[in-house]
């Protein structure tokens, strides 16, 4: 290397010597430089990406909750959601409820003369709904007790009509259960 700095002019060897000396340095200021922004950059984006795995696992979890809360406010659990998938099974589920309904009303001495049976329609080509009505006259006291008991807890009342009858303790009481389910599964 010194043989070839010397066989060149003087100004131009100094200069040569200068960019063999300084070049190498530059270059590994250089490397060094860009190594420690990459660092710096995919720390930050770690700690970034991190944070947001946090988050969304909090919001994951709060949406499960979400979702809990929803289906108990609904008498919903993991057996009801699979009863409503299986259309026979709903029918019968809901036909079985809501005549155990019935002979509670009567247990109670209250009549079930005006009960219409199941009764069913398409709400969309996927879904549909069973429905059943009882109408008669009893302590509203008497019915709400026999409707808040867990086994009618899955039994909705979609609407609930009352009307007084003049005769102290009574209620005419028009009660519309309805309950939707599967037709068929989506695919």
């Amino acid at each position: 290397m010194r043989a070839i700095l010397l066989t060149v002019p003087r100004p131009w060897s100094s200069l040569l010597a200068w960019i063999l000396v300084v070049l190498p340095v530059v270059l590994l200021v250089v490397f060094v430089w860009v190594s420690l922004q990459q660092a710096i950059t995919g720390w930050a984006r770690r700690e970034t990406l991190r944070a947001e795995v946090a988050q969304l696992t909090e919001g994951l979890a709060e949406a499960d909750a979400a979702g809990t809360r929803w289906m108990r406010a609904r008498q919903l659990s993991a057996e009801t959601l699979v009863e409503l998938a299986d259309a026979a099974r709903a029918r019968e589920a809901f036909s079985e409820r809501f005549g155990s309904f019935l002979s509670e009303l009567e247990a109670a001495g209250v009549a079930t003369d005006q009960a219409s049976g199941v009764g069913e329609s398409v709400v969309t080509e996927r879904v549909g709904e069973l429905h059943a009505v009882w109408v008669g006259v009893a302590p509203i006291e008497t019915v709400l007790t026999i409707l808040e008991a867990p086994q009618f807890r899955p039994l909705r009342v979609a609407e609930m009509s009352l009307v007084a009858t003049g005769v102290p303790g009574d209620v005419e009481i028009i009660l519309e259960f309805r309950q939707p389910y599967l037709i068929r599964a989506t695919r």
